[in-house]
């Protein structure tokens, strides 16, 4: 029930990439009705909700709440399956029940980990805390082979543990190379996000240093990160176009999944550097450049979450647009600001729990280019009157064209007022959609 209600959301927000079914079949029930069963079926006392399935109905339907835009109900599920996760000792392989199949195994091991990255990537766009440290764990990465072959264990001769494919005969799975390179990052990032909250909260407040003297910087993690992606098969690399082919789809739906993991661990990563106007730009464009050329149908089947992704561009503008601008700055970034609105716009355009983001984008831009243009024309009347004023005193000839004013100087500095970024989509408080990067992206006193 809970699959189906995470499935019906998305169909019904756009998110199917082929025409083999239509919005309109998959309505009804509408994901509301599978959404309650779901949450029924789960004792009140969590203490009896034994077993993975009831592990596995909290883990989707905290995915759900994201598609829906209920973060609360996300933070409950999402506590609810660690709950129960500790109950169960999913964390560590050595208190799994001995007679568990080869399946059963994979199951778990798929479970644990792609909740560990839902737990780090609600703890960087929420600023809520990692529960389950990697370091922690004790649970191995699925094995990197095609589900059917799983059926036949004994026949594939596949060691309990988990090994690379170049160390087996079997079918080698090209999507969960990629998940478990996904799964990679997000324990990059949990390290990221430890480095920049040590930042905010100052040398002497922790024993940090006592294990982290030296903080690898950022552009080089960066570096690493980039070596590892590119000993991904080349499928994982390139975004193709949709096919209509599940299993060649799949795997491009995956490799739109490790671009945006890898945005958002660029976004944390630059956060955590003293960066100026043109690096922070040049952050924002690269990643809006990385989408802009993923296809759409893979972006909208990623859906609600990945809204959540381009949040932190939003941050890293808003930064930006606080401080001091010049005309030249400025532009640039309004050119970002548009086209964030209009991959914005194509995100959102079936989305049942639209944030109107795009909209609101566009609309902050025309307040602020209404504003630039009346100082522009007040600066220019203060320059003709200046002239005017120089020429009854000093006698001096009349110009055949006016001399531009500062304000029009591109390197002259400015800064907005206040009120022009009242309404911003992505405030640092708790605003339409939740506070997002409350923690790694919001401007600080420090």
């Amino acid at each position: 029930m809970a699959m189906c209600s995470l499935a019906s959301a998305r169909a019904r927000d756009g998110a199917l990439y082929s025409n083999r079914r239509s919005p309109s079949q998959l309505s009804h029930p509408p994901p509301e009705v599978f959404w309650t069963a779901a949450a029924e079926s789960i004792p009140r006392n969590l203490a009896a909700a034994r077993g993975i399935e009831y592990m596995r109905a909290c883990a989707i339907l905290s995915i759900t709440a994201i598609q829906n835009g209920q973060i609360r109900e996300m933070h409950k599920y999402l506590g609810h399956y660690h709950t129960l996760s500790i109950m169960e000792g999913l964390h560590d392989e050595k208190s799994w029940p001995k007679d568990l199949s080869t399946i059963e195994v994979e199951v778990r091991r798929r479970l644990f980990w792609s909740m560990y990255t839902l737990d780090v990537y609600s703890a960087t766009v929420w600023g809520g805390m990692v529960r389950f440290r990697e370091i922690q764990s004790n649970v191995r990465y699925p094995r990197e082979v095609n589900d059917d072959l799983l059926d036949f264990e004994n026949k594939a001769q596949i060691s309990a543990d988990y090994a690379t494919p170049a160390s087996n005969t079997y079918e080698y799975s090209i999507w969960m190379r990629g998940w478990n390179f996904t799964t990679d990052l997000y324990r990059i990032l949990e390290h990221a996000i430890d480095g920049q909250r040590q930042t905010l909260r100052g040398e002497n407040e922790s024993p940090w240093s006592l294990f982290r003297p030296n903080p690898v910087p950022g552009h080089l993690i960066i570096k690493h990160v980039h070596s590892m992606f590119s000993a991904l098969p080349s499928q994982l690399r390139l975004t193709g176009p949709v096919t209509g082919d599940p299993e060649n789809d799949i795997v491009g739906f995956q490799s739109a999944n490790i671009q945006a993991t890898l945005q958002l661990l660029n976004m944390v990563l630059s956060s955590n550097e003293d960066q100026g106007i043109e690096e922070k730009c040049e952050v924002a464009g690269n990643v809006l450049n990385v989408f802009t050329k993923v296809p759409i149908e893979y972006l909208k089947a990623i859906s609600s979450p990945l809204l959540y992704h381009l949040g932190g561009i939003g941050f890293i503008l808003g930064s930006v647009m606080e401080g001091s601008l010049s005309e030249a700055s400025y532009q640039r970034i309004r050119k970002l600001l548009l086209e964030m609105a209009a991959l914005l716009y194509q995100m959102e355009s079936g989305l049942t729990r639209s944030t109107g983001a795009s909209e609101r984008l566009k609309t902050q831009v025309m307040r602020i280019d209404e504003y630039m243009d009346k100082a522009r024309h007040a600066s220019m009347h203060a320059g003709l009157a200046e002239i005017g004023q120089s020429q009854h005193f000093e006698g001096y000839v009349q110009p055949t064209a006016v001399q531009s004013a500062d304000f029009d100087d591109p390197l002259t500095c400015f800064e907005l007022p206040s009120d022009l970024l009242d309404d911003w989509p992505w405030s640092s408080g708790a605003g339409s959609l939740g506070g997002m990067f409350p923690m790694a992206l919001a401007k600080t006193d420090n």
